[in-house]
């Protein structure tokens, strides 16, 4: 039987930047790029260049994400976790993202965690303390609360291996299932007439 720790004694969790008005703006003038919860994907970003930036002055900068973050959204009904790897500059995210990171001592790889927050055992916790209301939404407290399955290292790494290996598949099957769509359409469209 695995083990089982809630998530405060396995990594600190934090909120983003709190923002009084729009968080983004088009002026790169502060040089500080926006992760959004709408840029909150299952999987990495490595790749800063095509976040906006944010709208705040440099000095008033509070919440600076580091590579090795794991970003979760709070508000909404979207549950997907993603890694932020990218550097090559300063980059904060709202408070409406929880940022977590693994504690050295907490013995779990930032990896697990991900694959953790992304399974169906992840979502169904997370949506038990989703709150109702009319824009649904997670406290921090209660993310804190929550019993995370914490094997071996060894167990932490099998189960990532095989996560990694079918995220790759089904990547593959996403362009094989494009690719399909558009094969069946330029027949149809030649089969028509058109071409």
């Amino acid at each position: 039987m695995v083990a089982k720790k809630t998530l405060s004694h396995i990594a600190d969790v934090s909120l983003g930047q709190t923002f009084r008005e729009r968080a983004e703006t088009d002026s790169p003038e502060s040089g500080i790029r926006l992760i959004q919860i709408k840029d909150v994907r299952e999987g990495e970003l490595n790749d800063i260049t095509s976040l906006p930036y944010a709208d705040i002055e440099p000095s008033k900068l509070k919440v600076k994400l580091l590579a090795g973050d794991l970003l979760l959204p709070l508000r909404g009904t979207r549950t997907e976790a993603m890694v932020f790897r990218g550097g090559g500059g300063n980059v904060t995210t709202t408070n409406q993202v929880a940022i977590i990171r693994p504690r050295q001592d907490g013995g779990v790889s930032l990896d697990y965690l991900h694959w953790f927050f992304n399974s169906a055992e992840g979502s169904v916790l997370l949506e038990s303390i989703r709150t109702s209301a009319s824009i649904p939404n997670i406290s921090v407290k209660n993310l804190l609360e929550i019993l995370v399955p914490v094997p071996s290292m060894k167990k932490q790494k099998q189960v990532v291996e095989i996560y990694h290996n079918w995220c790759a598949q089904r990547a593959t099957l996403r362009e094989l299932i494009v690719n399909g769509e558009s094969l069946v359409a330029s027949a149809a469209h030649e089969m028509l007439g058109g071409g």
